[in-house]
């Protein structure tokens, strides 16, 4: 007997719903299989980026307003909460299940495990859950669980020092809440360069947020408790699929995994973790599972941590690339105070620091091979896409410099960090670094 579907996605999030439509494009019969459906959307939608980004928008308007010395507007919880929900229920609205299924794909609510399914193909999308940590009997909230209250906490503590923890710490703090950060290890960011975290926390400290590096989660005293510790993969139903020492879904640059005719994309297999990397995987993930043979490349995967100031990254750290390439790497840093939109919207705090290659595969007026990107300030999120772009099409660093920008815009601070590289553009930035 043929099976009902081609391709069954398991879990209705970015790299599940990729993947259903990657499958579908090439023909097959597809269902999404999803436990809160009708709902879609995932962790993104609902616990993630969207209501995230929506509140941190909302608490920098005071902050921007203080820069260009006006009186900034006050900010209600209510109100701000109520658009975190707006927002949220607009994006969710235009991936329900009934957009999909007037696509063709099918949505089964209530399934999570493999068994029972009849497909030719399986998709693994369940993604991942928060990690839980032992506060005692304070009450606690995770990001799947803090934008649904109803009052602002007086004392928030917040266990992570990582992205979402940073974020939620820093909003929280700007509508009003006492919080206190605690990050087990010595530095904030510990990925990114260790200036980036560095201007980070004196971001956080300098607006009132008490921030212990070092600090585990024993003794806090606190109204409210954000656990943002880590997250572990969502493997409910899961067997018969290897996994890797840390316990996530191994699969291969084709997205299959030990088991046939089983594949995994997003957050379950334990890679880059982000939105944009999920939907890349997914998209493999549904086109091989249809018969097709795509594969996901690593090499150039962009990060961003939408503090404030943001951060924003891609590929090697300075210490990364002198660990592998040694002398033969160079790296210049652009204050933002160099760049005059940043003087104009009062926002020089901040940094354009690039990392090349010298000797790749020549040098002298090419700038070299980009090795990696980092930019902390107003706009970090938009402007480092440039790097991306460079590095993605394996392009001299010097195109950055030659490529004429649009004056007065942040992203002409790309070009002057870019300039750096040679000896004309030093000649022309007073204090920067090299």
């Amino acid at each position: 007997m043929s099976a009902r579907y081609d391709v069954i996605c398991i879990g209705g999030g970015t790299a599940g719903m990729t993947a259903a439509r990657a499958a579908k494009a090439k023909g097959a019969r597809v269902a999404i299989a999803e436990r809160e459906a009708p709902r879609l959307g995932g962790d993104c939608t609902f616990w993630g980026c969207v209501p995230s980004k929506t509140l941190i928008e909302a608490t920098r308007i005071p902050v921007r307003a203080r820069a260009l010395g006006l009186e900034p507007p006050p900010l209600e919880f209510a109100t701000v909460m109520g658009q975190v929900h707006k927002v949220v229920d607009g994006i969710a609205a235009e991936e329900s299940a009934e957009v999909f299924e007037r696509e063709g794909i099918e949505v089964i609510p209530g399934v999570h495990g493999l068994d029972g399914l009849d497909a030719k193909a399986i998709v693994l999308a369940t993604g991942t859950q928060p990690v839980t940590v032992d506060v005692g009997d304070l009450p606690t909230v995770t990001n799947e669980t803090v934008f649904d209250l109803k009052e602002l906490p007086r004392r928030l503590a917040v266990v992570g020092g990582a992205a979402t923890g940073l974020e939620l710490a820093q909003a929280f703090a700007r509508l009003g809440s006492e919080v206190t950060v605690y990050e087990q290890h010595e530095r904030l960011l510990g990925s990114e360069e260790p200036e980036a975290g560095e201007a980070v926390l004196a971001a956080l400290r300098a607006e009132g947020i008490d921030v212990r590096l070092g600090a585990t989660a024993a003794g806090i005293d606190a109204d409210l408790v954000l656990l943002a510790a880590g997250r572990r993969p969502s493997l409910e139903g899961i067997e018969g699929v290897e996994l890797g020492p840390d316990g996530y879904v191994k699969t291969d640059a084709r997205m299959r995994t030990s088991r046939k005719g089983v594949y995994a994309a997003g957050d379950i297999t334990g890679g880059a973790q982000f939105t944009h990397s999920a939907a890349q995987e997914g998209m493999a993930a549904g086109t091989n599972a249809a018969g097709g043979r795509a594969r996901v490349s690593y090499r150039v995967i962009p990060r961003v941590t939408f503090t404030d100031p943001e951060v924003a990254s891609v590929g090697m750290t300075e210490g990364e690339a002198r660990a592998k390439h040694g002398d033969a790497v160079e790296a210049t840093t652009l204050p933002l105070a160099a760049v005059d939109r940043a003087k104009m919207v009062g926002r020089t705090d901040g940094f354009i620091k690039l990392v090349v290659h010298r000797r790749w595969p020549l040098g002298g007026p090419t700038g070299g091979r980009l090795l990696g990107a980092h930019v902390v300030g107003e706009g970090a999120g938009e402007m480092i896409h440039e790097a991306v772009l460079v590095m993605q099409s394996r392009a001299f660093a010097g195109r950055l410099a030659q490529a004429i920008h649009a004056y007065p815009t942040m992203s002409v601070g790309m070009q002057q960090a870019a300039a750096l590289l040679f000896p004309q553009g030093r000649a022309q930035v007073p204090g920067a670094e090299r």
